[in-house]
Formats: structure tokens, sequence, C-alpha cells
């Protein structure tokens, strides 16, 4: 079985990505037909030839190639040696028609990505959806241990948010402090514990249930876990954030360790890293108000949990209400008993609440051109970030990270979802292809407008040699990219 859902997920990407492909070169040749300009093949995929098909009387051949991962459109005046025999008027070249009707056969194919795009969004808004409204937001079992001690769907529990930085796995954590006051039965009463949530490892909506996020931290003085702070924002959320051994001379942070700005605030604790603040990440009015040590507070110690110390505990989650200001202050705290065998625990009863959300035509269609507009401004920001910040290349992928990232998204969040992320994708081939590089769309539509405004042709050995070498610095770039992909899917992710 595993198998063959295997085979259907490769079958599945292939045919998205082929169709994206076939979809961009679609737009060339319509546009070019559109124009009379002769067009000798229609390829999709590239190297060794399937199967071509070429009508009677018809003057382009249709090929399926070996290679899935690419296509083109082969126009008279791109170089290429017409068949024998056959003679065709300057005036049916690419570069013999006027420079206006070539721009719009150049531009044709990132325009058809536009519209597929922006027709797979919409299909995408038009299918229910589940989604986590608040991250503390619960669903509760009937007769469970969270049920009897009072909670119910739809309730939304406290959670402190911690930011901590696990300088062994070298990742980023957001830890969910839940309970300050926990305990364990017939445990060490000296030992203070907490209850914290973890959803770094939340990948699914199919697994819900919050005893697989739970975790127990022993409790113990902030100044021996490293640098604590406490940062208050404008809107009065207050996030903390634990810093290990800040830039290894235990020094507190001061205005200048710290830089503000739309984006959010970032704390440097070692020369090579630093920990983001999420919460501001995507809140461009939100600023920060102060910054406070935190150090005769006990706190979570997050380098090891104390899962394998309780076989049952006592904790307390307490309700957030609003109250008749319409502000979520703390309401009423309810205890209840969980437990724990060899290192799990058991279900108590408490699972992420997900709320179905159905958009009619009217709606999916508005948010579709919305969806397009924030991928598009995504997409420029991230492309502008590979130039201005060189550690982004790291996040980068090919088409094996594609493969991976889709098949995830496939698997655990529906085909809503994948289809969201192949509109991403047909954006991200759109911009991609109008960048002004060699080998590109961009490159030849930049080439036509000096053309146009100097009224002299550039030589074609110059174009082609230019070309030439744009196209190797690209393939020379996928391969390494390729590389990169390949061991950190194949010798990282599945270790």
């Amino acid at each position: 079985m595993q198998i063959l859902e295997t085979i259907l997920y490769i079958v599945l990407f292939i045919v998205f990505l082929s169709t994206l492909i076939i979809v961009h070169e679609l737009g060339h040749l319509a546009a070019a037909k559109a124009f009379n300009v002769y067009c000798l093949e229609y390829s999709v995929g590239m190297g060794p030839l399937i199967f071509k098909y070429k009508r009677k009387g018809g003057e382009t051949q249709f090929s399926l190639r070996g290679i899935p991962f690419g296509g083109y459109v082969s126009m008279y005046g791109e170089g290429i040696q017409l068949p024998d025999g056959v003679e065709v008027p300057e005036s049916r070249s690419l570069h013999g028609i006027k420079w206006w009707k070539r721009a719009i056969i150049l531009v044709a194919g990132v325009t058809m990505n536009a519209f597929l795009a922006i027709t797979m969004f919409f299909i995408s808004n038009c299918i229910p959806q589940q989604d986590i409204t608040f991250i503390n937001q619960v669903a509760v079992k009937g007769n469970s241990e969270a049920y009897n001690a009072g909670l119910r769907s739809e309730d939304i529990i406290k959670f402190d948010e911690w930011y901590f930085y696990d300088d062994v796995s070298n990742i980023q954590r957001t830890y969910y402090l839940a309970d300050s006051q926990t305990t364990f039965k017939n445990a060490d009463a000296t030992k203070k514990y907490a209850t914290c949530y973890n959803f770094s490892s939340l990948s699914s909506y199919k697994h819900l249930d919050l005893s697989e996020f739970t975790y127990m931290y022993e409790m113990i003085p902030a100044h021996n876990m490293g640098e604590a702070y406490e940062v208050t924002y404008s809107d009065g959320n207050v996030v903390r954030f634990l810093v290990k051994d800040f830039n290894h001379r235990g020094q507190e942070l001061t205005e200048n360790d710290y830089r503000k700005s739309s984006n959010g605030v970032w704390f440097i604790f070692n020369v090579d890293t630093h920990i983001t603040d999420i919460y501001t990440a995507n809140k461009e009015d939100v600023s920060v108000v102060s910054v406070k040590r935190v150090e005769d507070e006990y706190i979570p110690s997050f380098y090891s949990y104390s899962n394998d110390d309780f076989d049952e505990a006592t904790i307390h989650l307490t309700k957030r209400v609003k109250n008749n200001e319409g502000k979520r202050v703390d309401g009423e705290t309810v205890t209840l008993t969980i437990k724990q065998k060899q290192g799990t625990i058991s279900s108590y009863g408490l699972s992420l609440y997900l709320k179905t959300t159905q958009l009619n035509a009217g709606e999916a269609f508005v948010k579709s051109f919305k969806d397009f507009g924030e991928s598009s401004v995504v997409l420029v920001k991230a492309i502008g970030t590979l130039f201005t910040k060189p550690s982004t290349w790291k996040d980068t992928g090919g088409i094996i990270a594609v493969a991976f990232e889709t098949t995830g998204v496939l698997q655990n969040f529906g085909f809503a979802k994948f289809l969201y992320v192949w509109a991403f994708i047909s954006v991200n081939l759109a911009i991609f292809n109008l960048l002004p590089f060699p080998g590109l769309d961009g490159w030849q539509l930049l080439v036509t407008f000096i053309e146009a405004g100097t009224r002299k042709k550039i030589p074609d050995k110059v174009k082609n040699i230019v070309s030439l070498i744009g196209l190797g610095l690209l393939l020379l770039l996928m391969g390494v990219i390729l590389v990169k992909d390949v061991f950190t899917y194949f010798f990282v992710v599945m270790l």
C-alpha cells in the first residue's frame, strides 16, 4: 500500500509540474501562432524523443520527451535549422515581426502561468478547509478527563509563550507554558514542575491529540538557565525569550543588543546565530515597548523534559474568556490528571480545534487575486534577499525540495492546500522567468526593448554567446541546488 501511495505521489508531482510547463509553453505557442510566426516544434519535456505528432498539412510538430522537467517552442528566428525543402519568408520569423509583437510572444508564457495560478487559487479557495484558528483553542472529547474537569470544545486555554534556541539540534523552538504549578504523584515535594506544549513537530492535522505534544519540565531559577528576557509589546502581549550564554559573556541585553523593525525584534546571543521573535514577524503595526530581564523567577528547563519521572501528574489549565470590553482575560482554572507510561502520555481528551471554512464563489474569486498578489510580493522579496542576505541561500530548494514539500502538504493537509502550493509555484515560475538573466524570458524581453529603443539589432553571435553562458550558469546553479537537495532530503531527512 505504501508503495502504491508513493507511486501516486510521484505521478501527481510529474502531472502538476508538467501542467505548469505545458501551460507556459502554450502561451508562447498561441501568441506566436496569432502573429503568424513559424513554429517548428512544441515540446513537453527535454532530452530524448518519446513520441511525436504532426497533423497532415501542419507545420508544427508536437513532441513528448524523456525528461519531464522542462519544455520549449522552437520558433523560426531563434537560431533553429529549417527542415530540408522548407522555405519560410523572413516576415514569419521571430525577428521579422514588429518588436511589440515579439514582446507579447515572450511575455505570453508568464501570463499564462499567472492565469493558471489564479485558477488554482480559486479552486483551492472553493474547497472546504480546516484550519487552526488559535493554537491554544481546543476540541474536547466527551466523557474524557478534560471534559469531566470542565473544559468544552472551542475553549481557549492560557499559554505563556517561550522562545528558545536549541543549540543541540540548531533549531529555534516555541514552547507554550500551560501550567507552572504541575505536581507529580509520589514525587519529591521540593521540586517544582511545569507543563508545556511544544508544537515544533506538528506537521499534520491528522494527529491532533495534545498528549503527543505535552512535555513536563523541572522548574529551576532563571539565572541557572542562561539569560531570560520578557518582551512587552504595544498591543499588550508579552513574549519571553530564553538565551543560553548570551555572546558567551553572560551579560545583560541592552538596547544596543537588539534592533526593532517592522518585521520584529532580533536577540543576538552568539556570533553566528540569532533568535527571531515570531510574534511580530507579520505584524508591522506592533512595536516593542520594553525588554525586562527575568532573574528570580522559576522557569522550565527546556534542555531536558521530565516525562519519565512520573506515572501520574496533576495539571491546571486556565481558560481565556472575553470580558465586557471584548478583551480576553484569565477565567476559570480547571484541574485534571494525566498519566504516563514508558515515556508516553495517554490521551486526556484534548486536541487542537479545527474550524471548517467554506467560501462562496464570489469570496473565493476575490481571495484568489489577493493570494496572487501576496504570493508575488513574497516571491519578489525572497529573490531580493538572495542578493542582500546570502544566508538565505541555505533555505533555497530545487526540484527535489518541491517534490518532497508538495507531497508532504498533500499527505498532511489535503488536496486544497496541495493545489494552493502549486498555484504558488506557478507564480514563482512566472516571476522567475521575468528576471533579465540570459536564458530566461526576461532576458529576451530586455533585448527586444533595447533593440526597439536603439533601432539597432544586436548581432546574433553576441546574443547566442551570452545566452549560452547564461544557460550554462543556470544549469550549474540547478546542479548545485540538486546536490544540496539530495544531501538534505536523502541524507539528513531520511536519517
